[in-house]
């Protein structure tokens, strides 16, 4: 159990520090509200996509494919998203929060959290004896919900947009066929069906390679300073309530129910490991990016990111403890 603690620790703490970073920076008046609101365009924009294009198009797609498992975790993903999304129309007072609250509910951290726990779980070199097609099978499930994260958020955001509703069915649909999110699924799509790398033949680095990889690696460190730039504490009202909630939803109620319907559906072992990971994850940072840049609420948003990343290392080392000692795993 400790090994998965400390795993944990490590993966989700340099996100913790480095918002404290942001929000010292911010308080002492070293960074404003301009770089946070540049910085969030720079990430949604070109940070974002390159990061999404770069996992989907080397993504060997052919590799363990289970259909039946990659059509469940790709269902459950939009059903408790639109489950997510009527409850939160239905009963919250405050209509202006509901992207917010949905999108921060049920976005997982897919693309930073997720590989490195599937790697401690099922890589045969920590693990002697287990099959290598495991970890690929993990990896190929978060290459396609990370497809499905983006693409039911685009259309939660073009939705609530205003400006998009005003133009019909036509403009929702045009809202997330512009999102740059969608062109970077799209585009590495594209890059793979067509077998295109920005590698070399033998899978050496280029030019292009390594400007797509800085580019993707800026995401993590400022989104998490423009996080705490924005964090404040409005008391106990009606948006930290919505916090709460979400952050309940996200690292409880998400990863139980997953793994109740998946064990009704007869997926047992490392399937259910991958699929209760998935869903036990914090909040993706992407999430809070795009709140910011498409008219969300960025106290929930931030503020959400904050808590789960930080819970997150307790709540899947205690999923990890309680699921095996059940006999749910392995």
């Amino acid at each position: 159990m400790s090994e998965h603690l400390i795993l944990s620790i490590n993966t989700t703490m340099p996100f913790v520090i480095l918002a404290m970073l942001g929000f010292f920076l911010k308080r002492r008046g070293l960074i404003g509200s301009n770089f946070i609101t540049q910085g969030n365009k720079v990430i949604f924009y070109f940070a974002i996509p390159t990061t999404i294009f770069n996992h989907i198009h080397r993504a060997d797609l052919s590799t363990v494919f289970d259909m039946r498992f990659l059509v469940f975790n790709s269902a459950w993903l939009v059903v408790f998203f639109l489950g997510t999304w009527l409850v939160a129309w239905k009963l919250m007072k405050d209509k202006d929060s509901v992207s917010s609250f949905t999108n921060s509910a049920y976005r997982s951290s897919l693309s930073v959290v997720a590989p490195p726990l599937l790697v401690l779980m099922f890589d045969p070199a920590l693990h002697p004896g287990t099959d290598p097609n495991i970890l690929a099978k993990g990896m190929l499930a978060v290459s396609v919900l990370l497809i499905f994260s983006y693409a039911t958020a685009s259309v939660l955001f073009a939705v609530h947009d205003p400006n998009a509703r005003k133009k019909g069915v036509l403009g929702v649909l045009v809202a997330i066929a512009k999102n740059p999110v969608v062109i970077g699924v799209v585009a590495g799509l594209v890059f793979n069906a067509l077998g295109l790398r920005l590698t070399t033949a033998d899978g050496g680095a280029t030019f292009a390679s390594n400007s797509v990889t800085a580019l993707a690696n800026l995401v993590m460190p400022l989104a998490m300073i423009c996080v705490g730039g924005n964090l404040v504490f409005h008391g106990f009202d009606t948006k930290f309530k919505y916090v709460i909630i979400s952050v309940v939803v996200k690292l409880f109620l998400m990863p139980i129910s997953a793994v109740l319907v998946a064990y009704l559906f007869g997926f047992r072992g490392s399937d259910l490991t991958i699929i209760m990971i998935v869903n036990a994850l914090p909040m993706a940072v992407g999430a809070y990016v795009m709140q910011a840049e498409l008219g969300g609420n960025t106290y929930i948003g931030a503020s959400v990111l904050m808590l789960t990343m930080t819970l997150s290392a307790l709540t899947l080392t205690l999923f990890i403890f309680i699921f095996r000692v059940m006999g749910f795993l392995y």
